[in-house]
């Protein structure tokens, strides 16, 4: 590669650059994208071809990483990113080992005369950026390492543009990109390959092991996986507070498991703000005793501890609403109007029209339950859907339901029906509401059987509680 096809560079940071720091959020960012990370199926074979390259040469990367005590791989990719693993080239930025370097950084390295080896120009570029100090070899610390080699001009200037230095060629970036140094366009597309694309294929490709480092753990697509999951589901099932219903311990993070975190965080008296499905250091703390409580957290705690003494009496409302339903089956008709919501206010009323989410509500509503729908008061103007119920209740696994539940079969994503849990166990009892018959009593292996029949073959089980 010639000095004048060279790749463009984004604009070097200014010292100081508080955006430039490797704060808990950046890492957590980093972690985030790299675990999410797909690489265009049109890009892999040229990915693959540049990996073998990188492996085949890294006996040679190897002495460079010796000196400066980093990992080899790192070397491999600046090399193939500033120089496209070309060993007449400088580390630098690609310009010919003839002559100092032209382009920024210019002059380097400063000390010797050229021609120069390959390795002393290469221990000079990353010296001169602190790759010989740097500790932090996980995958947010390297991304950071490698996203400042090339600078911060998109984190400083274009945070909306994920830097394609990271990750070009993969599903993370699509357009925008400096073409001069200190010169960028939102339209013009990165031909070149992301180093967080080279990292990840290096690492599934089995070549590298590249430590994770503590993250954050939420729900992602793909979900998020690993060790760290399966330790946060052991402590989810097993902890000095007792068990949250995480479902498997499985190593994904998954709807199950996001459910878990979120009753976790409601137990243990986290503010209602961040009571979501985020599971991190601070949680982690606490579930596994190495932190004991606040005050604030103890005393929320303790409130609402107290209210869950209530729970199973609200429970023990909604199935015997739930079972009235039943013995009144020959005045309650299916609709799905505008009157399927119109006894809100008024327990037990008769005659009834209404369907299976809004028959759900009424029971919910009548028994002085959470609002299975969202949060606040009932609402007949509000959404009262299967759909509602799958964005708002917490998804819980089969083992944990308690009478009072729900189960939704889908697909559709938004689910298709819903019946109310009056009696758990191996087989459990529920109340469906689908047709003109009104709501009748069966188990779960025969309203499972017929929506399956029917093109709905996943339940999903939850709990407003």
């Amino acid at each position: 590669m010639t000095s004048s096809t060279r790749p463009p560079r984004a604009a070097r940071r200014e010292r100081g650059s508080s955006l430039a720091a490797l704060t808990k959020a950046a890492r957590s960012r980093y972690g985030l994208l790299y675990d999410s990370l797909l690489i265009r199926p049109s890009r892999r074979a040229s990915v693959d071809q540049l990996v073998r390259k990188m492996t085949a040469n890294r006996a040679r990367y190897a002495k460079v990483a010796k000196a400066l005590r980093m990992p080899w791989y790192v070397v491999a990719i600046i090399h193939s990113l500033e120089a496209s693993g070309d060993f007449t080239r400088h580390l630098h930025n690609g310009d010919p080992l003839t002559a100092r370097t032209t382009h920024v950084p210019a002059g380097r390295p400063r000390a010797g005369r050229p021609p120069f080896t390959w390795e002393a120009s290469a221990i000079d570029a990353l010296s001169s950026q602190g790759f010989g100090s740097w500790k932090d070899w996980t995958v947010p610390g390297t991304l950071y390492k490698l996203e400042g080699y090339n600078g911060f001009g998109y984190r400083d200037h274009h945070p909306d543009c994920p830097s394609p230095y990271l990750w070009s060629f993969s599903n993370h970036y699509t357009k925008g990109k400096y073409v001069a140094d200190g010169h960028f366009s939102p339209t013009a597309i990165s031909q070149q390959v992301g180093a967080a694309v080279l990292l990840k294929r290096l690492q599934s490709g089995g070549k590298v092991a590249v430590e994770a480092g503590p993250r954050v753990l939420q729900l992602a697509n793909p979900h998020m996986t690993g060790r760290d999951v399966e330790e946060a589901q052991r402590l989810l099932l097993s902890n000095p507070f007792g068990s949250f219903d995480p479902g498997d311990v499985d190593g994904e993070y998954g709807e199950l498991t996001g459910g878990a975190v979120q009753r976790a965080k409601w137990e243990l008296g986290f503010p209602a703000n961040i009571e979501n499905t985020v599971f991190g250091p601070n949680l982690k703390a606490y579930l596994s005793g190495k932190r004991p409580l606040q005050a604030a957290m103890k005393a929320r705690r303790a409130k609402r501890l107290r209210e869950v003494g209530s729970e199973q009496a609200i429970r023990k409302r909604i199935v015997e609403w739930a079972t009235w339903g039943c013995k009144n089956s020959n005045r309650i008709a299916y609709s799905q109007g505008g009157s399927r919501l119109s006894a809100l206010g008024q327990k037990g009323t008769l005659p009834l029209a209404t369907d299976c989410s809004a028959f759900a509500t009424l029971c919910y509503c009548w028994a002085g339950a959470p609002n299975p729908n969202a949060h606040g008061p009932f609402d007949a103007r509000q959404p009262a859907f299967t759909g509602s119920m799958l964005d708002h209740c917490r998804r819980i696994p089969r083992s944990a339901i308690k009478p009072g539940d729900l189960v939704v079969w889908t697909p559709p994503s938004r689910g298709q029906h819903v019946c109310v849990v009056v009696a758990g166990g191996r087989d459990p009892m529920l109340i469906s509401h689908g047709d003109d018959t009104g709501p009748k009593k069966l188990r779960f292996s025969a309203e499972d059987s017929y929506q399956r029949r029917h093109g709905h073959g996943t339940a999903v089980w939850l709990t407003a509680f």
